[in-house]
């Protein structure tokens, strides 16, 4: 049996909290029990709401973020027992794309120096090809080799976006964190870059972790895909296979939430509502509150991930849904037609 590129088991972190000034300090999970693999060149996207974990299993899945509990292989080398030198090298061979390109850039180095800094960082070639280097990859992700003596406020959004990108890129990583990566710009433009990202990795050796509360976009970007609520993974599968079926009902108010521009279809699933309940997670389905479909055994009894159909799914009652989220407007197909 092969060994996994990158794989999680019981992965957490637990965060303290204090509710008042004297109050005793509690602790909650940004990740709870997290198992996740990851194959070469297998893109992965991570769903949910503000607050349900993703941009801290990123990190952890990238070391900057230390676990309280579980263990991460990267390559068949886990990230406890690596060494300083190890540690270098996996730099080198993973990257981060951050949400807002503009916090991510440093005001004062040019474009060209912090699309080469890595390159100098490592010593894995001179100054002189190192600014060779990043021009290419400037250009290689649509912008001019001239922007290079540019700084950071003398950019739109969308270029400092593809700037973080070819960044991130330059020294041939073989996984990328991207954590909300297209969320910060304008739909026009995101649609730029999602074209960008599927065309870079059609041509690099790339793996990839694309964490994002649009589900619009997600689909047109990964193959596989992991729904989270408050730091747990409660639905995970193929990406068409979730899409066309989804089996939790968080996952399915999550789809059902997104517009339609088909005026002949409405969704028939119920909102979401309330906020997120850390105090849910302790015991039983952590959803339980927020979800119309809640029975005595969901605030007593944690449910697993467990096959269901297609897909991997933490929910008591997952095999009862049906199939579809949508159903027609009576009159309004045959007005249209």
């Amino acid at each position: 049996m092969s060994t996994p590129f990158l794989k999680t088991q019981d992965l957490s972190r637990a965060f303290g909290q204090k509710t008042s000034l004297f109050s005793k300090s509690t602790s909650f999970f940004a990740s709870k029990s997290i198992n996740l693999e990851l194959a070469p060149r297998e893109r992965l996207g991570v769903v949910g709401e503000s607050g349900s974990g993703k941009s801290t299993l990123g990190r952890l899945l990238l070391g900057l973020t230390p676990p309280t509990s579980g263990e991460i292989w990267f390559e068949g080398v886990n990230h406890k027992e690596r060494t300083a030198r190890d540690w270098q090298q996996f730099r080198i061979r993973t990257a981060l794309v951050q949400q807002n390109p503009l916090s991510a850039l440093n005001p004062q180095m040019t474009i060209g120096e912090q699309v080469a800094e890595g390159l100098l960082v490592h010593r894995i070639t001179d100054r002189a090809n190192a600014y060779v280097r990043a021009a290419a990859m400037l250009e290689r992700v649509g912008l001019s080799a001239a922007m290079m003596d540019r700084y950071p406020h003398q950019m739109s959004g969308g270029q400092r976006q593809r700037v973080v990108i070819a960044r991130a890129l330059i020294l041939d990583p073989k996984l990328v964190v991207f954590d909300e990566a297209v969320s910060a710009l304008d739909v026009s433009v995101q649609a730029q870059v999602v074209a960008l990202l599927r065309e870079l990795w059609q041509e690099l050796d790339l793996a990839y972790v694309f964490i994002t509360h649009d589900l619009r976009i997600v689909r047109h970007l990964v193959d596989r895909i992991a729904v989270m609520y408050l730091g747990r993974v409660v639905e995970t599968g193929d990406i068409k296979s979730v899409y066309q079926w989804p089996r939790h009902p968080y996952t399915r108010a999550l789809l059902a939430s997104v517009p339609t521009m088909d005026p002949t279809v409405r969704n028939i699933e119920p909102p979401i509502k309330g906020e997120l309940d850390v105090g849910k997670a302790l015991h039983g389905c952590p959803f339980r509150s927020r979800c119309p479909f809640a029975i005595e055994r969901c605030s007593t009894e944690t449910p697993v991930l467990r096959p269901v159909g297609g897909q991997q799914v933490a929910c008591h009652r997952a095999e009862e849904f049906p199939q579809s989220i949508v159903s027609p407007v009576p009159g309004l197909q045959k007005e249209i037609a």
